[in-house]
């Protein structure tokens, strides 16, 4: 019975020995590598691309457009890349390990032009047999109705600025009353201005309105802030923002000019911003922030009866 066993535990030895070989001969033949071509259309823009990665392989992914690089979000918590390299139009990167089976990483990869679909959705899994070593991403083109819609908004969008630049232009020629009455910015109800009461300013960042003058016509408004900058470096607002308070509604503004062209520390000068015909009602409480060209300092007034 003894050298019954024996005689079959020599065949079960050479057969374990003979599997080990086998499969280390084919960890060394390794995975085979792949070029792949991806196509995205807006139907299929969030369901995830699977991509078959592994460790001390490469995949390097292509992208027909810009992708926006300060938006791309990659799952990896645990350091699982050992090399991630990104630009405008490409993403290279190598896992320091297997992802195993069952379950991968995510990347999301954003498109900085604007254009649908928006994003790319990747689902990053390690496959025994290949890997995904070159990978071609490119968007289907957009459809005639998508390119007729924005069309649509581009026209809609230049209509309303063509109308602003007519009011501009009445505006820029009307000097003193008779260019008032040819632009139809003056009719029998004439103009009221007062001098009005404003609520302190927040975010002032040393800008502080001495006075407000509001003025008001039937078909134009305007407020003259003048302005006084204390801090120390010049300032001059490129831009108004002018708002009702009870609603939040924004107010249509024209222009924001002043004589000169800023304020210099110590100094003070008269800012007017220009609004179209006005659509709320007499004395209501208006908002108004005026900004510089890059947003660092801004002139908050919160209330304005106007």
């Amino acid at each position: 019975m003894v050298l019954s066993l024996a005689r079959l535990a020599l065949p079960l030895v050479l057969l374990m020995g003979w599997t080990t070989t086998a499969q280390a001969q084919e960890a060394l033949r390794g995975r085979e590598l792949k070029r792949r071509r991806v196509v995205l259309s807006v139907a299929t823009a969030d369901k995830p691309v699977e991509l078959h990665v592994a460790s001390d392989y490469l995949t390097a992914l292509e992208f027909d457009s810009p992708v926006d690089r300060d938006a791309v979000v990659l799952g990896d918590s645990g350091g699982r890349l050992a090399l991630f390299e990104l630009n405008a139009r490409s993403i290279v990167l190598k896992p320091a390990m297997d992802l195993g089976s069952g379950w991968g990483m995510e990347l999301i990869v954003p498109f900085a032009d604007g254009a649908a679909p928006s994003r790319v959705v990747f689902s990053l899994v390690s496959h025994p047999a290949d890997v995904d070593a070159q990978v071609m991403v490119s968007r289907l083109p957009r459809t005639a109705e998508a390119i007729q819609a924005e069309l649509d908004e581009v026209r809609a969008a230049c209509s309303a600025k063509a109308a602003e630049l007519d009011a501009l232009r009445a505006r820029s020629v009307a000097t003193g009353p008779s260019g008032l009455l040819f632009g139809g910015l003056l009719d029998v109800k004439g103009v009221r201005g007062a001098i009005v009461e404003v609520s302190s300013p927040l975010g002032a960042m040393r800008l502080f309105p001495d006075e407000v003058t509001t003025y008001r016509a039937a078909s134009w408004t305007a407020l003259a802030i003048s302005v006084r900058n204390t801090g120390s470096e010049p300032w001059s607002p490129t831009e108004a923002r002018l708002s009702m308070v009870a609603s939040g509604e924004r107010v249509n503004v024209l222009t924001v000019r002043m004589k000169e062209p800023r304020i210099e520390p110590g100094g003070t000068a008269l800012v007017v911003v220009e609004t179209g015909a006005p659509n709320w009602p007499e004395g209501a409480a208006l908002r108004l922030e005026l900004r510089d060209s890059e947003g660092g300092r801004r002139l908050l007034i919160p209330r304005i009866s106007f």
